[in-house]
């Protein structure tokens, strides 16, 4: 490892913790379908364990208009927590993008009163308040013709394979300095990562990839999710953590009641990952309405007051 590798990991590991914002459609539906709490899974593939049609699923997205979204907030909001960067999904499993791009219509600027681009305008807020960004990428598409899978172990056709290099392209080029790059999921042929990586070597290449992209890849070690290892790996690590385990997205029927046990939680696993050279990635899940929730609000702040305590 040359002394630029080094230095590229170094600065990664100093961006501790991190704030994961997952947020799309799935957001609307708040873990229901039809008046129904959908249990089995993460809220935010409810498109796939609720059985929703797409035609429904953008029926939904055309009633989203954000009228609560604060990115000034938000970013404010992580910078009180001590949050070094912002990780956000610019397209999850459903295949929904936050973002303009030419290759699908399936996209927040085209289907929802909001008609913006998600990605550009929290890019640019954290860029205004001195903060870095990063993204999540799936690499399972339902959308493009992905099967629903309980694992999400699909492989990459090459007619898929192609729109994700171009919206991989697009995400790397329009959005300013990205700090790292999040791969999700999916069976990608050992070409195939080794394509996706050169797209982001290509535009982006101070940015760490994680090892989701598969294959043995990747320049971290992102641990399945929750995951605190028992014993800290010699590899750049990360721990990406959701606040409630039972999901990433939101969940309008969580149960929110015991807020100082749950902040001793996440404070003692932050101290677990951190202390032993690890990157905590610490998840929030905002309404449909673009607003996050009091308790993680709160949770969030809990975590900045114990960091500035030491």
């Amino acid at each position: 490892m040359n002394k630029q590798q080094k230095d590229k990991i170094q600065a990664w590991q100093e961006l501790n913790p991190g704030m994961f914002i997952h947020f799309g459609v799935y957001s609307q539906y708040g873990g229901v379908y039809k008046g129904k709490r959908i249990t089995e899974g993460y809220s935010e593939q409810i498109m796939q364990f609720a059985g929703i049609p797409e035609e429904d699923y953008l029926a939904t997205a055309r009633t989203m208009t954000l009228d609560k979204f604060d990115p000034e907030a938000i970013v404010s909001l992580a910078k009180a927590s001590e949050m070094k960067y912002i990780l956000l999904t610019a397209k999850h499993h459903d295949g929904f993008c936050l973002f303009e791009t030419k290759t699908t219509d399936f996209n927040l600027v085209e289907q929802t009163p909001f008609g913006q681009d998600l990605v550009k305008i929290l890019a640019a807020e954290c860029r205004k308040q001195g903060l870095q960004f990063g993204l999540y990428f799936s690499l399972v598409d339902w959308h493009l013709g992905h099967a629903f899978d309980p694992d999400n172990w699909n492989r990459i056709t090459p007619e898929i394979e192609a729109v994700l290099c171009e919206q991989l392209t697009e995400l790397m080029t329009g959005y300013g300095e990205l700090c790292e790059i999040w791969f999700d999921m999916s069976r990608p042929a050992l070409e195939q990562s080794k394509r996706f990586i050169a797209i982001v070597r290509a535009h982006q290449p101070q940015a760490m990839i994680n090892s989701r992209i598969g294959n043995g890849l990747g320049d971290f070690i992102t641990f399945w999710d929750n995951q605190i290892p028992d014993e800290a790996p010699l590899e750049p690590w990360q721990t990406p953590q959701s606040i409630y385990p039972e999901t990433w997205g939101y969940r309008s029927w969580q149960k929110h009641d015991d807020l100082e046990d749950r902040a001793r939680i996440i404070i003692e696993n932050y101290e677990s990952v951190h202390s032993r050279g690890g990157n905590y990635l610490l998840n929030i899940g905002p309404r449909g309405d673009g607003s996050v929730t009091e308790f993680e609000q709160e949770i969030l702040l809990a975590l900045g007051r114990h960091i500035r305590s030491k």
